[in-house]
Parts: C-alpha cells; sequence; structure tokens
C-alpha cells in the first residue's frame, strides 16, 4: 500500500537467516543485495530490486552447483577408493597362502632337512674312511721306514766292514808282499 511505510527486508522471502560471521561487504561474507536504510522507505524501482534478487539467486545458484559438483567429485572418489579397497582385498585373498599350502611347506622342509642330514652323514662316512686309510698308510711307510733303516744300517755296517778289510789287506799286502 502506499501510504503505509514499507519495512527492508533483510532476506529474501523464505531465504535463510543471516549467519554471525562476515558482514556484507566484507570479503567471505554474503553477497545480498543492498538493503535500504532502517527507517527510510525503499525508493527503488521493483523492476531494479527483481534485477538485484535475480543476481543474487545466480550467485547463490553457482554456489549451490559449484558445491554440487565438488560433493559429486568427492563421491567419485570416495567410490572409487572403495572399489580400490575391495580389489586390493580379494587380490590379497587370493595371493594368500592356505593352511595346506603351509602344512605342504611344512612336509618339503622337513623332507629336504632329511635328505641334508642323510647326505652330510654319508659325506662324513667318506671322509673317516679315507681318514683311516690315509692313517694306515701313514702307519705302513712308517714300519717300511724303519725296516729300510735297518737294512740301510746293515749296508752301511757291512761297507764299513769291507772298507776295512780292504784297509787290513792293503796294509797287509804292502808289508808281507813276500810271505804267503
Amino acid at each position: 500500500m502506499e501510504g503505509t511505510p514499507q519495512q527492508p527486508q533483510s532476506q529474501p522471502p523464505g531465504g535463510p537467516k543471516p549467519a554471525p560471521g562476515p558482514q556484507q561487504g566484507q570479503p567471505g561474507g554474503p553477497q545480498r543485495p543492498p538493503q535500504p536504510a532502517a527507517g527510510k522507505p525503499p525508493s527503488v524501482d521493483p523492476h531494479e530490486r527483481i534485477d538485484g534478487l535475480r543476481s543474487w539467486l545466480a550467485q547463490v545458484e553457482r554456489r549451490v552447483a559449484l558445491r554440487t559438483y565438488i560433493g559429486a567429485a568427492i563421491g567419485v572418489l570416495a567410490l572409487a577408493a572403495g572399489g580400490a579397497g575391495i580389489f586390493l582385498a580379494m587380490r590379497v585373498e587370493e595371493d594368500a597362502a592356505t593352511e595346506a599350502d603351509v602344512q605342504n611347506l611344512r612336509e618339503e622342509l622337513t623332507g629336504v632337512e632329511q635328505t641334508a642330514v642323510e647326505a652330510a652323514q654319508q659325506d662324513l662316512e667318506t671322509v673317516n674312511e679315507a681318514l683311516t686309510d690315509l692313517e694306515n698308510q701313514i702307519s705302513r711307510l712308517k714300519n717300511e721306514q724303519g725296516s729300510l733303516s735297518d737294512e740301510l744300517s746293515v749296508a752301511q755296517d757291512d761297507i764299513q766292514d769291507l772298507r776295512d778289510q780292504i784297509a787290513d789287506l792293503e796294509t797287509d799286502g804292502g808289508t808281507g808282499a813276500g810271505t804267503p
């Protein structure tokens, strides 16, 4: 009505109430169409007011669209991460060793261990036999050396006896050559 002054509206009809925090005109603050001063009747043309509300609604719509886009992107990333997690869990389950696999490995390890012990025992027996043979050969060679030493000693004694006899013959032969 023309005779009654209209109260300025602080927000669009049905819109949210202003939140505490940055005020209009400050960076990060709500972007609303300028409000007429309290107590003054609005002197704004209705078309200008409608244009202002349209621009304000366009800004709100852009923000909602951006937030929707970001929310959808986060949702897609969450689904992708969930899918990757399920894939990795299934892959780990396929690669995991079962009780039967572990038991088979234990049995194979036991078999390899027994084979290794048997091979080591055979090698040890072979080395012991070779060592015994070497000890026997050394004993035989010592005995042979002892007998050869004895034979050498006898031969040396015989040689000394022969030298002594030759020396006696030479001394007897030179003095008593005329006497038989």
